[in-house]
């Protein structure tokens, strides 16, 4: 099979071509033909230069974590949740189905997480092989590169808005309101009908994705009353939740400032190197909550994709590359240059 590697760490130009044996699904797995994969700025491009601690792997390894495609088989002695044949979008965390957290019904914190192109091979590919509990049938009217721009952010979104609180959310403020996690809980929140603020740097981007239908209105972050300008569009009360996957001091203070009393602070990511101050005397004393999330829970997933069918809900889409010009499209995250998911299709 056509394939992409890498046979060390480092920049765009050690990502590959090559030809590589079709795997073979072992008992319990599917074959699963790629259509289309996410390029996933943390996973994939900082994986690629060598930036991601918890990456387990041998060289040559194969990148590509969020994709879709359709079954060809299934291995010896397994049955699997949709016929052969059927369109799939893959769900990209192992769980190891054994530890406490398995066991409590909160895989999502598993002890020994795996995830599909970090911890096993992934699908820059033509070819992956997958657990078959991974396997969920496209929504109608979903295309593969649709599915595979929201695979992880999607759910993940959903289940940053549950870990706040569905029912006390009125109003969600963004941080990176351009980045494809940023733009995915914004259009999850939209579609529930949150009124959502979005942040961005400097007044030209934060104009750009003020246009955008997700976003009620975006600030430049940079501008010195951002924060009272946050607040004032709230409704002058504060925002009641925000998502952050950035942990950029300067944006971190910013949430936290523009946090109604009893907001929720939610993160999911630390882009920018996760070191941040908190005021922790304004923390308890305006009783504001910060909760970190790890990876979307099996009820995420299932409320998220019901609202793909009931809301026509889509990712938004940056560009998309034929698997070829990888090394482009990983190129285009490292300039800041995408708003939103690049794909690649094969």
């Amino acid at each position: 099979m056509r394939a992409i590697v890498i046979r060390r760490h480092g920049g765009p130009e050690v990502l590959e071509p090559t030809d590589l044996p079709r795997p073979e699904p072992a008992a319990g797995e599917a074959l699963v033909r790629v259509a289309a994969v996410s390029v996933n700025a943390f996973l994939d491009v900082s994986n690629r230069a060598g930036a991601v601690p918890f990456a387990r792997y041998d060289f040559p390894h194969v990148l590509g974590s969020e994709h879709a495609g359709r079954v060809e088989a299934y291995g010896p002695a397994t049955d699997g949740p949709v016929p052969v044949g059927t369109d799939v979008v893959v769900r990209n965390t192992v769980f190891c189905g054994e530890c406490d957290m398995c066991a409590a019904g909160t895989a999502e914190a598993c002890r020994a997480l795996g995830i599909i192109g970090v911890t096993r091979p992934g699908a820059y590919a033509e070819y992956t092989t997958v657990p078959v509990a991974n396997l969920r049938a496209l929504p109608a009217g979903c295309s593969p590169v649709d599915a595979t721009a929201m695979a992880v952010n999607g759910p993940l979104g959903y289940g940053q808005l549950r870990s706040a609180g569905l029912d006390t959310t009125r109003t969600v403020l963004v941080q990176g309101a351009g980045s494809s996690s940023g733009s995915m809980v914004a259009i999850v929140a939209a579609a529930l009908g949150r009124t959502v603020i979005g942040t961005a740097r400097g007044t030209e981007r934060a104009a750009r994705l003020a246009g955008l239908p997700m976003y009620d209105a975006v600030v430049d972050s940079t501008a010195p009353d951002a924060v009272a300008r946050i607040v004032e569009l709230s409704g002058g009360g504060g925002v009641d939740v925000v998502i952050d996957n950035l942990a950029a001091p300067e944006l971190w203070r910013i949430g936290m400032e523009a946090l109604a009393p009893h907001g929720r602070l939610v993160t999911s990511g630390a882009k920018f190197g996760g070191t941040v101050e908190i005021d922790v005397r304004a923390l308890y004393t305006l009783s504001k909550r910060v909760v970190g999330l790890r990876s979307a829970a099996a009820q995420d997933h299932d409320a998220f994709w019901s609202l793909v069918e009931s809301a026509g809900v889509r990712a938004l889409v940056d560009s998309v590359f034929p698997l070829e010009k990888v090394a482009d499209a990983h190129r285009l995250i490292e300039s800041g240059g995408n708003v939103g998911r690049v794909v690649l299709t094969i």
